[in-house]
């Protein structure tokens, strides 16, 4: 279940969503459901960890004290009877058109405050990342291996604008993959990137280098401009964050196996060098503006556009499913823009 319970300051959201130019800014005092059972409320310069019980009393208190349900989102709108605040809560069950309910806005204020004091301390940048993405398990049989990846760190596949602001760095990505079946290792070497195909043999021997590798995970946080490295499996959401080092000499191994196919020669003015950012000191940092006029971090910048898919439920900036929403949620990009 999708759901977004927040107080917002209507007229400076209206300015920073229906404008045009890079991704919106989330200035609400929300709480929201990260992934599975990891809650976080996050309230102008500060995120604080919500345990699962916490989540679910408060997520049920909110729900006791709204009254009418509407079809849809709740509306962009710079006022809304007659006040320039509003309590949002949106719902959206598995298969399900979303909606929004009616709720006085101090009273989600006050429930908000009642939250955040029993919350504990806020969390640290390093603590933030690592409380938002714990690493899972390997399943103890057969597992579908997606990715092997090693890079500098620039922005962890999948991770919401609103928890880590993007930049664009000369990333020097090498990793495995599976193009229809087919396993492949793309290195980077110098200004250039070298392909080689992979014996398939290899699956189950490769599997099992994986699994020694994720014995001794990495944490998620990782400063800009440093090495990380992480394995993908079973699904985008299912990632192991691991010793960038061993995942590289993991991958020379692989390459070393496989047979050369490709040499490309990179445009390195897509890139910019490392260590050079833009405006942004190390990680987790939230990029939001406080509601009562509270400067926090630097806005995120524009990420780069992809092509829209045909029937039009992919994110044009990320590539992220946003069927029924009005903002990417990975990226903070507009539905339709």
């Amino acid at each position: 279940m999708y759901i977004y319970i927040a107080y917002r300051n209507l007229p400076q959201y209206f300015r920073e969503n229906a404008g045009c130019g890079g991704a919106p800014v989330n200035n609400d005092y929300r709480f929201t459901n990260v992934k599975d059972d990891i809650y976080l409320l996050t309230f102008p310069g500060a995120n604080y960890a919500v345990s699962k019980e916490a989540a679910k009393k408060f997520i049920q208190d909110v729900l006791d004290k709204c009254t009418e349900k509407n079809q849809g989102f709740f509306p962009l709108v710079p006022s809304l009877n007659g006040k320039e605040t509003a309590a949002v809560v949106e719902v959206r069950e598995e298969h399900e058109r979303p909606c929004y309910y009616n709720m006085d806005d101090e009273v989600l204020y006050q429930m908000l405050e009642e939250l955040r004091e029993g919350s504990g301390d806020p969390l640290s940048p390093r603590d933030l990342m690592n409380y938002c993405y714990p690493n899972p398990e390997l399943p103890e049989g057969d597992f579908t291996l997606d990715k092997i990846y090693h890079g500098i760190y620039c922005k962890p596949d999948n991770t919401p604008v609103s928890v880590i602001k993007p930049f664009i760095s000369d990333k020097k990505i090498s990793y495995f993959g599976m193009n229809e079946g087919q396993p492949f290792v793309r290195m980077r070497e110098g200004d250039s990137e070298v392909k080689y195909q992979i014996p398939k043999e290899l699956i189950p021997e490769i599997k099992e280098k994986v699994r020694a590798l994720c014995k001794e995970p990495a944490e998620a946080y990782v400063e800009p401009g440093q090495w990380e490295g992480y394995i993908r499996f079973d699904d985008d959401s299912k990632r192991i964050f691991t010793d960038p080092d061993k995942t590289l000499e993991l991958l020379k191994d692989l390459a070393s196996k496989g047979t050369f196919e490709s040499k490309e020669e990179l445009d390195m003015s897509k890139y910019q060098p490392v260590g050079k950012y833009q405006g942004m000191t190390g990680v987790g940092m939230m990029g939001l503006t406080g509601f009562m006029g509270m400067s926090a971090y630097a806005q995120p910048v524009n990420p780069i556009p992809k092509e829209p898919a045909a029937d039009g439920t992919k994110c044009i900036y990320c590539g992220a499913d946003v069927s029924g929403k009005r903002f990417c949620t990975e990226c903070g990009g507009k539905v339709g823009s």
